[in-house]
């Protein structure tokens, strides 16, 4: 039915091939001009396929602004395979919107760029283009309502890709021949202007060839290696003159030989020498007067003179030596310097001259190469050939691509599925009300005393819980209470605990339900039971036992303001109702007079939503049952009950979790709950298990 109701839309689909090699003449590098097609190249014609420049092309092509389908701003044709849900929305739009042409759209104020820009958007949405791995070649699907008209915009796509990856080649060809002949022609006036300007460069300057040129260039070679030498031993010669009187103004004479070599003072230094060695004997011989050590003495003194002369005659040669070598130095930069300014003159105008022979080379290289490269292009040749081609023509479908009934019939079901669960768990997420006895005794942080089973038959008419246990104590319902009656008597009762008080959070918990039964149990077992019933309404203990509440009379003397009034129940002797209000500032003194009276003291104590009565009870009571009903009773409202009964610090006896569905084997499960509750319920038992 869903599909019946759905536009039924056409796919058609076509195919667009390139070549392993991307040609473009037009690049001025040569490894770019056949460059292969890589993935990046690749996705690049993926994104150019579906650019609104191309596509608006294609729009333009076609005329697809005067096409309802893509221009939306047209009013809309009837179509054949609209569903019914497009045709129930076309129908109430003709039928409250005035009826238009073409002619009433044209005069809105909607420009043609505007209706071209929602043309070209409608178009992007309505196809794809898709590539598989490596492969080079593209597959362009256009989705249609109409079969023909999807195949006729799925060939007019791919073929007019091609035409226009072509004519773009073709346009870049022809503006790159266009800029080459201009660069063409403006490099050879450029050349013609530049020849001019040498031959009038060298007329002016009479730049001739001269043999004389190369002889003065290599005489000027000559003497710079000749001042090259003559400065080395200038400086050789003024540093070794410097040390060697530098060691004369020390009083080293000895050590001038080290500078430069000489024959008489190493002579002298030998004698110096031989002097001493023999003055040295003749002092360990003779004292210091004696006439052959002051003979020794004189002989080297006369040696040392002997040796300061020759070393000053020896500085006064370096000296020399540095002058010679200055001015055979100077002599030689004098030369140079000539010889420097007479071809000076010729060398600058031969600079200019060789300046401009090498600009006019460039530029002539540069006509070469933008000749060779429009050689290349071959302008006369024509049209390039395409590096795309239509592979695959697309053939017009014959049945809808959608809706496919039995998809639709899968996914529906799948998402009402998907949809249904997600409700469920919403929901249970959402719900926090209490259904199990575990949830109820981790807030309450004490056992469930036990779960009441949902009475699925009602009492009969005119009767009460009371009656419904004493005469059914085989009953789910009496074993329960009996149960509950031996849980009070067992589980942590202190000596004298005979007050049990039953409260709820809110109403309609069931609580004086369960106070009649526990009485109708207690009775049974012959304990002296009192019901003390805090609600004088229709719906109070006393009114379903049948028993009228009379006016409260004062009955204890001490305190006196508290009014009671006990009756007998007929329907068992051993049942005491007392009617109570919280009329009385203190309800110890009832309380301690009736804990001597009876064994068992149960006290139906308002709900706490409703009366803040059984807070203050609470101080008053040995123990207190929380009753809650399964699947009614939230655990906000616990908690709320439990936080203002916690101003007295009660002893909390348990819980009761009252109205629960019970399975066969005696466990408790849900009441009122959904699907996912149940699952969740047995998975916990099992796992529990």
């Amino acid at each position: 039915m869903t599909a019946v109701f759905m536009t039924r839309v056409y796919v058609a689909s076509s195919a667009i091939v390139f070549d392993r090699n991307d040609a473009r003449p037009y690049e001025a590098v040569e490894e770019l001009r056949k460059q292969e097609r890589d993935k990046s190249v690749m996705e690049t014609e993926l994104d150019v396929i579906k650019s609104r420049v191309f596509v608006g092309t294609v729009v333009d092509a076609l005329d697809l602004v005067s096409d309802p389908d893509y221009n939306t701003y047209l009013p809309r044709r009837d179509d054949e395979n609209e569903g019914g849900i497009s045709l129930l929305v076309s129908a109430t739009t003709k039928f409250f919107a005035p009826k238009q042409n073409p002619d009433m759209v044209r005069s809105r104020l909607v420009s043609k760029s505007v209706q071209r820009d929602r043309a070209i958007s409608a178009l992007l949405g309505s196809f794809t283009v898709d590539r598989n791995g490596d492969s080079l070649a593209m597959t362009i699907q256009v989705r249609q309502t109409r079969a023909l008209k999807a195949a006729a915009i799925a060939d007019a796509i791919a073929q007019h890709y091609v035409d226009w990856t072509a004519k773009l080649t073709d346009e870049a060809t022809k503006n790159t021949i266009d800029y080459l002949r201009g660069q063409a022609r403006e490099l050879g006036s450029r050349i013609a202007a530049m020849e001019r300007e040498i031959a009038a460069f060298s007329a002016n300057r009479d730049l001739t060839f001269d043999p004389k040129d190369d002889i003065l260039r290599s005489r000027l070679e000559l003497l710079n290696e000749q001042f090259t030498v003559a400065s080395t031993d200038e400086t050789a010669a003024r540093s070794k003159y410097l040390e060697a009187k530098a060691l004369i103004a020390s009083g080293d004479v000895s050590s001038v030989v080290r500078v430069v070599a000489s024959e008489p003072l190493d002579r002298l230094r030998t004698e110096q020498s031989r002097l001493e060695r023999l003055k040295a004997q003749l002092s360990s011989k003779f004292a210091k007067n004696h006439p052959l050590v002051a003979d020794a003495d004189a002989e080297l003194e006369a040696n040392r003179r002997m040796m300061t002369d020759e070393a000053e005659r020896i500085v006064q040669e370096l000296a020399n030596s540095a002058e010679v070598a200055a001015v055979r130095a100077a002599k030689f930069s004098t030369d140079v310097a000539m010889l420097q300014k007479q071809i000076q003159g010729r060398s600058l105008a031969e600079i200019r001259r060789r300046e401009l022979e090498r600009d006019l080379l460039a530029e002539q290289k540069r006509y070469d190469q933008v000749v060779l490269r429009l050689g290349d292009l071959d302008p006369e040749r024509g049209e390039h050939k395409a590096s795309a081609s239509v592979a695959s023509y697309a053939e017009v479908p014959t049945s809808p691509a959608f809706p496919k009934p039995a998809l639709v019939v899968v996914s529906g079901s799948m998402g009402s599925l998907i949809l249904a669960v997600l409700t469920v768990i919403i929901v249970d997420v959402l719900d926090d009300r209490l259904y199990r006895s575990n949830d109820l005794e981790d807030i309450l942080g004490r056992p469930n005393l036990v779960t009441v089973p949902r009475v699925t038959r009602h009492f009969r008419e005119g009767a009460s819980s009371f009656e419904f246990a004493v005469d059914n104590p085989s009953s789910p319902f009496g074993k329960s209470m009996r149960n509950l009656c031996l849980a009070w008597r067992t589980i942590e009762r202190s000596i004298g605990g005979k007050i049990v008080m039953l409260c709820s959070p809110s109403p309609g918990e069931g609580k004086t339900a369960l106070a009649l039964g526990m009485a109708a149990a207690a009775a049974t077992s012959n304990l002296r039971t009192v019901l003390v019933d805090f609600d004088s309404s229709a719906k109070g203990a006393g009114a379903l036992l049948g028993i009228a509440a009379p006016h409260l009379v004062p009955k204890i003397a001490d305190p006196p303001d508290l009014c009671i009034s006990s009756m007998t129940s007929p329907a068992h002797p051993r049942l005491d109702v007392v009617f109570a209000s919280f009329t009385a500032d203190d309800s110890g003194p009832l309380c301690s007079y009736l804990r001597k009276m009876y064994d068992l003291i149960i006290i139906d104590a308002p709900n706490l939503e409703n009366e803040e009565g059984a807070v203050w009870l609470a101080a008053h009571v040995d123990s207190i049952v929380v009753v809650v009903s399964a699947g009614h009773t939230t655990e906000r409202k616990l908690v709320n009950a439990l936080n203002r009964l916690s101003v007295n610090q009660p002893f909390i006896l348990g819980g009761v979790l009252n109205q629960a569905e019970v399975s066969e084997a005696g466990n408790a499960a849900l009441v009122n709950s959904g699907l996912w509750a149940q699952v969740k319920a047995r998975f916990r038992q099992k796992a529990t298990a």
